[in-house]
């Protein structure tokens, strides 16, 4: 069976699934059509530990399963604190929203014009927006693995869908020159803040490290976390540098980053705050982001910003496109939002339908998370989405 016809197929079961409209087929009240064994599920994929977060209008509950460090009695709870690697997308293309409506950024204006490409000579480049960059029709490759490594666009601007992390990167570059501010503060002042997310962050903070989940290979194996080892580093930095981390900007990452080890290449995939991969939250924080976002909860106007974000501008095939920071999904009748994030040893994903204000956000701890939240997901609402075919 090609590709084409498994979304044929999942249209068919998103189908049967949604036979009553009106009822969220992400979190609806009602008794779900199965509860997947959680703690069997983790033992058999040795995941060590998952959060869900679940959005219904204005409620939200979190769960915990399984524990933080493989080998501990840490268990996990809906504040636990994880990686959400590329779950920071859609909290920065929320920022990036709320710049372009105060009129601070064009998301029509070349990039080119804020601030100097990586490559000049790259032609197609020059007509690259901040709309390609949240669409992921940039023509940008996803990271540069090496020093050597050219950023050049592959194809015209705006043409077609190709992920690219780097190209979040640069566009952080441009905010953070024209608001004068690093990441981790404008995202602190923008989002966490307001929304009262106090456990999340775009680098590591002390008074994160009590409630971290540590990443686990495919085995159940623990690791170390890139980021919070950086940010720990960063943090013994501080009085050289002469501020507070979270006042860092990227020049100043890219000064301390050669500090803290020689071997490591200075390029956006190893720079932290990364719009793209480096927030650390929790289910209940990242819930009540989402919960916002679909128009609920304390603080108003982020429905007005999803509004904005979902709007397609580039499309992958005939059930998924992609709008500003935030996947599109439209299957049997139904339109869907979506995220994955996919760091090594963590693996998470949003799914959320704005028609009903309903959403499930699940984190896992170990490299074999995708393979059980998408079980979750099915279990739990009856629904086999077709982003985790393309996934």
């Amino acid at each position: 069976m090609n590709r084409r016809e498994w979304l044929a197929a999942s249209s068919t079961l998103l189908a049967a699934a949604c036979a009553r409209p009106r009822e969220s087929a992400i979190s609806s009240k009602d008794a779900p059509a199965e509860r997947p064994d959680l703690p069997s599920l983790l033992q058999l994929a040795s995941v060590p530990g998952l959060a869900i977060a679940t959005v219904h209008g204005g409620d939200l509950s979190v769960e915990g399963f399984g524990v933080r460090r493989a080998g501990t009695e840490d268990k996990v709870t809906g504040d636990t604190v994880f990686a959400a690697a590329s779950l920071s997308k859609p909290v920065f293309a929320s920022i990036v929203m709320q710049l372009a409506a105060e009129g601070t950024i064009d998301l029509t204006r070349p990039l080119a014009s804020y601030l100097p490409l990586p490559n000049p000579a790259d032609a197609r480049a020059k007509a690259i927006t901040a709309t390609h960059v949240l669409s992921h029709s940039s023509g940008w490759r996803n990271w540069r693995n090496a020093p050597g490594d050219t950023l050049t666009a592959d194809f015209e601007p705006g043409s077609k869908f190709s992920y690219s992390g780097e190209g979040y990167f640069f566009l952080q570059r441009v905010v953070e020159k024209l608001t004068g501010q690093g990441l981790a503060r404008l995202a602190r002042d923008r989002v966490f803040t307001p929304l009262g997310m106090m456990a999340s962050g775009f680098i590591w903070r002390p008074d994160l490290d009590a409630a971290l989940a540590s990443p686990h290979a495919g085995r159940g194996q623990p690791m170390d976390s890139f980021s919070v080892k950086t940010g720990k580093a960063f943090a013994g930095l501080v009085s050289e540098m002469g501020k507070p981390v979270e006042e860092w900007t990227t020049a100043d990452v890219e000064k301390a980053l050669p500090r803290v080890d020689a071997s490591i290449s200075v390029l956006p995939d190893n720079m932290v705050p990364n719009a793209a991969a480096s927030l650390l939250t929790t289910a209940r924080d990242y819930g009540t982001f989402v919960r916002w976002l679909l128009g609920a909860g304390p603080v108003s106007g982020g429905r007005a910003i999803l509004d904005r974000m979902t709007v397609q501008r580039s499309s992958i095939n005939e059930a998924l496109g992609w709008g500003s920071g935030i996947g599109l999904e439209h299957a049997g009748g139904r339109s869907y939002v979506w995220h994955w994030g996919d760091n090594p040893g963590f693996k998470n994903v949003v799914v959320g339908e704005p028609a009903t204000g309903s959403a499930i956000v699940i984190f896992t701890n170990g490299n074999a998370g995708q393979r059980v939240y998408e079980r979750v997901i099915r279990g739990r609402t009856g629904v086999d989405h077709p982003a985790f075919l393309w996934l």
